[in-house]
């Protein structure tokens, strides 16, 4: 079986700078690491947010190689993300909407603000992101009447005051998996700040097809994330953030147990 998926996603914020300001992730408070979340629309200490939630930072997805939302969802209490043949099942303390492609979510997610309703945009890869937010149970009063199961929040890292950048390629020989990372960011202006993102994974796979005589799942993947972002010296902040994604999958990692081929049946004879 083949999937690909295309997708290309513009987005224009415009927000007080107090209500989204996420410039800290991690403070340091008395010698212990305060991660500081958004889940109700603005700065927290995680431990002062009443809410069942948890939070994976950048760094932490990055050191685990985590790509996408199914393997970060192993480290995370009560959240299941599984991708199948038809579609991807997002579920929080058991609660999913199926794999119908017409249903949206009952867990919602986000992604920089901008509400993500179809299963298959789990599937985008993980790159450059400042944390997740995982929010246990109903969240229609701050994420809408669709977070009935609760919502997942993610949020990509924003542009920076310094001019920086980063290169990273890995490759893998057993399986042919080879990755490539690349960042630019810094500041355009006084006022405005850019940063550009690009990613791609190419994988060979792990399970053999004897019936097609190739490795599977065979991956490939494509990332382009642009973000500029305006802070002025008044209340006002705005971003323009443009996203293109192109991944496709061959084969299903399963392996088929059991009877295969005809069956042939023997029926009793009388005499």
């Amino acid at each position: 079986m083949r999937n690909s998926i295309k997708l290309l996603a513009c987005t224009i914020l415009a927000a007080p700078q107090i209500a989204w300001a996420q410039d800290e992730q991690v403070e340091d408070e008395g010698g212990l690491n305060v991660i500081i979340v958004t889940a109700q629309k603005r700065e927290q200490g995680l431990s002062d947010v009443p809410i069942s939630i948890s939070a994976v930072s950048g760094e932490a997805i990055e050191s685990y190689g985590q790509t996408n939302l199914e393997s970060v969802s192993s480290s995370i209490p009560n959240l299941k993300i599984t991708q199948t043949a038809i579609a991807n099942r997002i579920a929080i303390r058991g609660i999913a909407s199926g794999d119908n492609k017409g249903f949206e979510q009952s867990v919602a997610m986000f992604v920089d603000g901008i509400y993500y309703g179809r299963d298959q945009l789990s599937r985008m890869p993980l790159v450059d992101l400042q944390r997740i937010e995982v929010l246990r149970g109903p969240q229609p009063t701050l994420f809408g009447k669709n977070a009935i199961a609760g919502a997942v929040n993610v949020v990509s890292r924003r542009p920076t005051s310094d001019f920086e950048g980063s290169l990273s390629a890995s490759y893998e020989f057993e399986h042919e998996e080879a990755r490539v990372t690349g960042v630019v960011s810094g500041p355009i202006s006084e006022s405005v700040g850019a940063r550009v993102v690009g990613y791609y994974r190419d994988m060979d796979g792990y399970f053999y097809n004897t019936r097609q005589d190739r490795n599977e799942p065979n991956v490939r993947e494509a990332f382009v994330r642009g973000i500029l972002a305006f802070e002025g010296n008044g209340p006002l902040s705005a971003d323009l953030k443009l996203e293109y994604a192109d991944f496709k999958t061959k084969g299903q990692p399963r392996e088929a147990f059991g009877r295969s081929g005809p069956t042939v049946r023997s029926l009793p004879v009388r005499c």
